[in-house]
């Protein structure tokens, strides 16, 4: 963010404490930063409900102290004298964030002054802000939410108040109009719509269950990023869904998922867990024979179901699911076959996302200096070299997302870009130098000495759910010829085409699309109802089928079909049919 927006965006939140602090005055207020599309701030309005409701109200307050062209004045106090003022002002959160601050520290606060010398608001706030109120470009509030103070659900729930802030009218219309469509598009809507996936009370939260057309869409994309791996020699393995404790405990992962969904065997009485990585199964598949250098690099895939909990509110459709099926891969190499490794794996990502034309940029995701990661830092040191080498070597674009990491080690994660602009991060190849050791791997080498393979976890589309959640908004639900749940609809226009329209299934039956997926056999269904077309046209059009066959008395005399495209239609001549369906799967 630029510091000028930064510094517009801040101030805003700022003044949309002071119009709330006029219009309900007993509010005790928690941070109002600034974000990438304005501002917000959380706040404690006790008793007093607030809702959108509210939110011109408040608005028209905020250009009223604008319109006083009021100044920030910033002023310093010490730790005590800061203290007393959050005090006196009944701020208790304010009390709680400058008691975490050490006890000598100079602590900066924020007047809002008017020209008359009146203080309108006063912030504890470190800045920086804009100098004077006319540079606060465009705005507006936008939505009312609830947030944990602290985002600790276990603390007060807040009310955080979203307001929109750019520089220009242009760019705030533009963001307006992004928002809108992405409401059209937006996956849950269309899930529906388009009868993929429904979720079940009984079942519970955050774990989906796809139809038959969610499920074909599902395992089309799972054959497309499983293909690349394939072709590059990695073979399938099978584990199962649940495992003895002491497994994730020699990974490290029990201190990292202390959501285990644990139990205890009334049989045997070992202690069990639902698997929420497949890492160490894998490894224990390597383990299971005596491996020598000529075998290396050994590589799995699987495609699989693993459990993470996490919380009710934050569960939705397909983007936060409990229940998360990864398209997963592991290796087990060299450090001389980590280059070559990886090298499969960045171009066969690049060629994937070019393909559902998704943008991509890299994120070299290395750790921090906090807790929580497993290995020594010279080993670190080493592995985020050598990820950072392997970026340039294969010139991609890349920024540096610090704590980022995975607890084992440093990953290439790609940010994808969508049709609205929106980044997310789904692909990850990941550089692992410790689980091998912490699970005592080994292959003999050319000296016959025992060593420990290094480990690259790698998945192309993620999480399988999540990667439908966005493709299903990025296409607005017209997906590619290849991976629509149905392909061709059949529409009759009369009863006297039964036979006519036979024929034309016949020739359906026997194409088979080979890009991208190989053998794909082409999925069509026949409306031969009694509806009127009008109404089998809405049907098929509601569903978002990307290829409409009309058929009717002129077309059978012709020897042709009516086919109606999602940008137009036109006739096509029956001997043609199926070089123009492969044509049409080709095209983007």
């Amino acid at each position: 963010m630029e510091e000028q927006v930064e510094r517009m965006r801040h101030t805003l939140s700022h003044v949309m404490a002071a119009a709330v602090r006029e219009l309900y005055p007993t509010t005790a207020f928690g941070i109002g930063p600034a974000i990438a599309t304005g501002f917000y701030y959380d706040m404690d309005f006790g008793d007093v409900k607030v809702s959108d409701a509210d939110l011109k109200k408040i608005e028209k307050k905020m250009r009223g102290i604008i319109a006083r062209k009021c100044k920030m004045v910033r002023r310093e106090a010490s730790r005590n004298e800061a203290l007393d003022w959050a005090k006196e002002h009944n701020q208790k959160y304010k009390v709680e964030l400058i008691n975490d601050l050490p006890e000598d520290a100079t602590i900066s606060f924020y007047d809002l002054v008017d020209p008359k010398g009146e203080v309108l608001f006063t912030d504890l706030c470190k800045g920086p802000h804009v100098d004077d109120l006319k540079d606060l470009g465009v705005f507006q509030l936008d939505k009312i939410a609830g947030a944990y103070w602290r985002g600790d659900e276990h603390r007060e729930m807040l009310t955080r108040i979203y307001g929109l802030a750019f520089t220009t009218e242009e760019e705030l219309k533009a963001y307006l109009a992004q928002q809108e469509e992405a409401k059209k598009r937006d996956h849950r809507k269309l899930g529906k719509e388009l009868d993929l996936f429904c979720s079940s009370e009984l079942v519970g939260a955050g774990l989906p269950l796809f139809t038959p057309r969610g499920t074909i869409l599902r395992d089309m994309l799972n054959e497309f990023a499983q293909g690349y791996r394939v072709r590059c020699g990695y073979r399938k393995v099978c584990i199962p869904h649940i495992a003895n404790v002491d497994l994730y405990k020699t990974s490290g992962h029990y201190e990292k998922f202390p959501e285990l969904l644990k139990f205890v065997s009334s049989e045997s009485g070992d202690e069990l867990a639902l698997k929420p990585v497949n890492c160490p199964h894998h490894s224990q598949i390597f383990a299971s024979a005596p491996r020598s250098y000529k075998e290396l690099p050994v590589k799995y895939l699987e495609t699989t179901m693993v459990y993470r909990d996490e919380r009710k509110g934050e569960l939705g459709g397909l983007s936060r699911v409990r229940a998360i099926t990864q398209d997963d891969s592991h290796v087990f190499c060299t450090e001389d076959q980590v280059e070559g490794v990886f090298g499969e794996l960045i171009e066969s990502a690049k060629d994937l996302y070019n393909r559902v034309e998704m943008k991509l940029r890299l994120r070299l995701s290395f750790r921090d200096d906090g807790e929580g990661y497993i290995g020594d830092k010279d080993m670190w040191e080493r592995a985020q070299t050598s990820i950072q080498k392997m970026a340039d070597k294969f010139q991609m674009e890349y920024y540096i997302g610090l704590g980022e990491a995975a607890m084992y080690g440093p990953k290439m994660d790609f940010m994808v870009v969508d049709a609205l602009g929106r980044e997310w991060q789904l692909a990850t190849v990941q550089l692992d130098y410790a689980m091998p050791k912490r699970f005592g791997l080994e292959y003999t080498d050319t000296d016959g000495t025992k060593r420990t393979p290094i480990m690259v976890h790698c998945a192309l589309i993620g999480s399988i759910e999540r990667f439908m959640s966005v493709f299903i908004e990025h296409t607005a639900g017209w997906f590619p010829l290849w991976c629509a749940p149905e392909q061709v609809r059949i529409l009759t226009v009369s009863d006297e085409i039964e036979s006519y329209a036979q024929k034309v299934s016949e020739i359906l039956a026997g194409i088979e699309l080979e890009e991208p997926i190989q053998h794909n056999q082409l999925r069509y269904s026949l409306d031969n109802s009694d509806d009127s077309l009008g109404k089998k046209i809405k049907r098929a059009t509601g569903l978002k089928i990307p290829i409409v066959i009309i058929l009717g008395k002129k077309d059978e005399e012709a020897g042709e079909v009516s086919v109606r495209l999602r940008d137009g239609e036109e006739k096509v001549k029956l001997a043609d049919l199926t070089k123009f369906i492969r044509g049409r799967a080709e095209k983007r």
